[in-house]
């Protein structure tokens, strides 16, 4: 199969930029490295148990050629219609839930635990589609538990440096979230969400400092 060309630039991450291929595909291009055997493991993974993601149709060093899903992200609409803040919430939280659902066997990861963790689900990682919301950016995933997955997303919503009015809709949407789970169900993960947001290396000084302060 020859390379794709990658056309409009869609989206520009901290490890990876996304172009469109044409109208349905995206070529997601990491810049420092191959794409991760994991992120594309879980993709299809997941996907064949019937959790939204966008199918894997390529992989190829560096780049990895992805279905192109249409719909802003959950972050753009929350920006357009805050008052949907609640909504939304319900909606990440029913992502954990059933992403945490799936059995992690066969996968041939390193990690123990008894769920598959994205580690990265908030909603800038949601695109919501005609279809439904579905979940992108699966670099970070690996296999461990349950409430350490729910405790980072809050982490990194609450921890985002951002001033009025989006701090006010930062936080309710933070607590609106939270209010989906039993204390039992994130509390036990915090102390280890704290620690592995504090050691990513993209996090800037303004939200590390957040972070030290942080109380949930």
């Amino acid at each position: 199969m020859p390379e794709p060309t990658p056309g409009r630039l869609l989206a520009r991450g901290q490890d990876a930029d996304v172009f469109a291929i044409d109208d349905t595909r995206v070529l997601r291009r990491y810049r420092r490295r191959a794409v991760p055997e994991r992120e594309v493991a879980v993709m299809r993974h997941v996907h064949e148990h019937g959790f939204p993601t966008p199918r894997v149709f390529d992989v190829s060093g560096a780049d990895l050629t992805l279905e192109r899903i249409a719909g802003p992200t959950m972050l753009e609409d929350l920006r357009r219609r805050p008052w949907r803040f609640r909504a939304h919430a319900i909606t990440l939280a029913r992502l954990h839930r059933e992403l945490h659902a799936i059995p992690p066997a066969p996968l041939h990861l390193s990690d123990e635990g008894d769920a598959v963790l994205h580690l990265d689900l908030h909603p800038a990682n949601v695109i919501l589609s005609p279809n439904g919301p579905v979940v992108i950016d699966w670099a970070n995933a690996a296999r461990g538990d349950a409430p350490l997955d729910v405790a980072l997303t809050a982490v990194v919503l609450a921890a985002a440096p951002v001033g009025p009015p989006l701090s006010w809709l930062r936080d309710r949407f933070v607590r609106a979230f939270l209010d989906q789970f039993a204390p039992a169900e994130w509390r036990v993960g915090l102390d280890r969400a704290l620690a592995y947001r504090a050691a990513d290396g993209n996090v800037g000084d303004k939200e590390r400092d957040r972070l030290t302060e942080l109380r949930l």
